[in-house]
This record gives C-alpha cells, sequence and structure tokens, in this order.
C-alpha cells in the first residue's frame, strides 16, 4: 500500500481524533465535566493535571534528542520544559489549597497508568506524537475554557493559572506535531502505526476520564 500524502496522513488522523472527541464530548466524560465543581472537586482536578503534566514530560522527553532537525528539535525541547513547569505550577497551587500535590502521582488511577504505560511502549517519535501531542492533548484547551469560566466564580485564582499559564503556553505551538508527523511518517507502515497509536491513546484516555470522574468526590 502506498503511503498517504501529507495532507491526506493529517487529515486522517484529525477524523479518528474528531470522532472520538465527538463520543466523549456527548458523553461528558471530560475531566468530570457532569459533576458541580466544589473546592475538593477542583483539588483533584489539580493532581490530575499534575499526572497529565509530568507524565507527557516525562514520555517525551528521551525523544527529543533523537529529532533529527534543529528546527523541531528546539521547540520539542520547550514543550517538555512546559510541561514540567505546568506541573510545578499545579503542584504549588494544590499545596496552597491544603491538598497533596502528588496524590495522583503517588497513588495513580489504573486507568491512568495504563494510559502512560502504553505511551511509553511506543516503538517511534511519531507515534508518541500521534498519540500524545496530535491526539489526547488536543482536548486540553477545549476542556481547559469549560473549566475556567465554571472554576472561576468559585476559584479565581486557579481560573486565573489556567487562562494566563497554562492554556497561553499553548498558543502557537499547534504546528509542532502536525509537522513532525509529515516530515517523519512518510512510509505506509509507519502511518499505519501512527493511526492505530492515536486511537489507542484515545480509547485509553476515555477509559481514564471515566476512571477520574468515579474518583472525584460527590
Amino acid at each position: 500500500m502506498a503511503a498517504l500524502k501529507p495532507d491526506e496522513f493529517i487529515n486522517q488522523l484529525a477524523a479518528a481524533r474528531e470522532t472520538f472527541w465527538e463520543q466523549m464530548n456527548a458523553e461528558r466524560k471530560s475531566y468530570g465535566a457532569e459533576k458541580p465543581l466544589t473546592p475538593s472537586v477542583v483539588l483533584r482536578r489539580l493532581q490530575f493535571g499534575v499526572v497529565m503534566e509530568r507524565k507527557a514530560a516525562e514520555v517525551t522527553a528521551p525523544w527529543v534528542g533523537r529529532i533529527p532537525d534543529i528546527d523541531l528539535q528546539q521547540p520539542m525541547s520547550e514543550y517538555v520544559a512546559n510541561e514540567l513547569k505546568h506541573a510545578a505550577i499545579l503542584r504549588k497551587r494544590i499545596r496552597e489549597l491544603d491538598g497533596d500535590p502528588d496524590a495522583l502521582w503517588n497513588q495513580p488511577l489504573k486507568e491512568l497508568k495504563d494510559l502512560w504505560d502504553f505511551h511509553a511502549s511506543l516503538g517511534s517519535l511519531c507515534e508518541l506524537i500521534a498519540s500524545v501531542q496530535f491526539g489526547h492533548e488536543e482536548f486540553f484547551p477545549r476542556t481547559s475554557q469549560s473549566f475556567i469560566e465554571r472554576v472561576a466564580p468559585i476559584d479565581a485564582r486557579t481560573a486565573a493559572i489556567y487562562r494566563e499559564t497554562l492554556l497561553a503556553d499553548e498558543a502557537g505551538h499547534e504546528w509542532i506535531a502536525p509537522e513532525i508527523l509529515t516530515r517523519y511518517a512518510t512510509d505506509d507502515l509507519l502511518q499505519s502505526r501512527c493511526l492505530e497509536a492515536l486511537r489507542k491513546g484515545c480509547e485509553l484516555f476515555g477509559k481514564a476520564i471515566q476512571s477520574f470522574n468515579r474518583s472525584v468526590p460527590s
């Protein structure tokens, strides 16, 4: 089978991702969105964020030194640094709220561990990028906008952290994942593996979200 043209490949990945998003959004499984926000729910959401940010850096960092082109290596190194910065900011906020910053890091939900174990097992940079940065991380700005609107009336400081730092750092970086995928995933086998990684990553992400929702205090 011949490899897809770059635009066709990216469109294929995006279509698979958006199919999952529509399903997840319809089921209101995104970051506890079906439950009212209380201080304990906000705290749990921040603890979840610590794991997501720190794990994204952890699984991506080993690949950065192997990116052959410096115009992509440099922004990906910034990405790793930003994820760790975000984890540190969230941990500080959790301490300010008298919570345990590492509650979910030290005792991870099984489904959350499964998600990041899968990412760590992937055998190429392109598969990882397809599953994480091009995959379920694309949902973060969407879910965060809703979270900001809902948390602002009860916790303006947390809302500001998401709006002014976490979301602000995402702006302008949307080109990196598609560029890596179009530049390096140029044969049909790797393109197929990227699609499978994205689908599996989104599936595991959905299970992690459901598990998170169940863990949120009533």
